[in-house]
């Protein structure tokens, strides 16, 4: 299971800050008696830079598992819009972190530059239809969801 690749996604969407994601290393030490070293370098990771070290060759190991294959910048958006499910993010600050992932250098490409505008000014005059933004978000919010699951899960007993 390509964790420490589910890890990097959740943390870089900032759905879990670093008390959350220190949290769930320090759970999974209490919890097991065998760990991979690269979980309580975590533990001990002060932030993200840190984090991002500790998880570096996990990650390559993991991208020769035909589990891991996934797309990053699809799975950052679904936690986005799970935040602003969750009440976490209006959705204002949404279309501004959609317009940042969707650009040119992106593997993603959700909304036309247009389109983004478009609907942030919808949204300025306190109009919008939920239903265009939901049908594109939510397979992607799926996805996520079932990340955060296997993080959540993972070697419990």
């Amino acid at each position: 299971m390509p964790i420490a690749n589910y890890l990097h996604t959740i943390v870089i969407s900032e759905y879990w800050e670093e008390e959350q994601w220190q949290s769930w290393a320090d759970e999974l030490i209490l919890r097991n008696d065998k760990l991979e070293n690269w979980i309580y370098d975590v533990a001990f990771a002060k932030d993200k830079e840190e984090l991002y070290l500790a998880i570096a060759h996990e990650k390559v190991i993991e991208v020769f598992d035909k589990g891991t294959l996934y797309c990053e910048p699809d799975v950052v958006i679904g936690y986005y819009y799970l935040m602003y499910q969750e009440g976490r993010m209006n959705l204002s600050k949404l279309f501004l972190k959609l317009a940042d992932e969707d650009d040119i250098s992106s593997e993603t490409k959700l909304f036309d530059f247009q389109e983004i505008t478009c609907i942030l000014n919808e949204v300025r005059k306190g109009k919008i239809d939920i239903e265009r933004i939901d049908k594109v978000l939510t397979p992607l919010a799926k996805i996520a969801k079932k990340q955060l699951e296997a993080l959540t899960n993972y070697m419990r007993i």
